[in-house]
């Protein structure tokens, strides 16, 4: 069994801002009218303090702030409010050495959550191990995406 306690990530901090900074500044040359590149920022704006409360900063109750995949392939995640949630590995995941990203559908939920994690917010053997058992053991028990 493999469990994962998940931090904050000052990497991901910066990726975001550097990603939503960019947005913004691909606005500027564009000739819309000043309410709509406002609005348009806003809404970027918007999407910054998500992400980074959501997947950086961990600070939403629905954040994942735990991990748990046992021998039988089945993952469990917990989140900010304290409630374990059974989880199945999608396809659609993507692993490498500095970024990986787990989509884990839930029975009973719409959308899929998904996991940032980064070598600053979990321990590097684990996340070592996380990553060879994404790469291996898990095409067995992923569902196509």
């Amino acid at each position: 069994m493999l469990k994962l306690t998940i931090g904050q990530s000052r990497y991901l901090v910066w990726l975001l801002l550097l990603a939503h900074a960019g947005a913004m500044a691909l606005l500027w040359p564009l000739a819309l009218p000043a309410w709509g590149k406002a609005a348009i920022i806003l809404a970027v704006i918007a999407s910054l303090v998500f992400f980074l409360g959501h997947v950086a900063l961990l600070r939403t109750p629905q954040a994942v702030l735990a991990i748990e995949i046992r021998e039988s392939g089945e993952i469990a995640v917990r989140t900010r409010c304290g409630v374990w949630y059974d989880c199945r590995l999608s396809g659609d995941s993507f692993v490498s050495a500095w970024l990986t990203i787990m989509v884990l559908e839930q029975e009973n939920r719409r959308a899929a959550r998904y996991v940032v994690i980064t070598p600053d917010n979990v321990d590097a053997g684990d996340f070592r191990r996380l990553r060879v058992w994404l790469r291996w053991a898990a095409q067995r028990v992923a569902k196509p995406g």
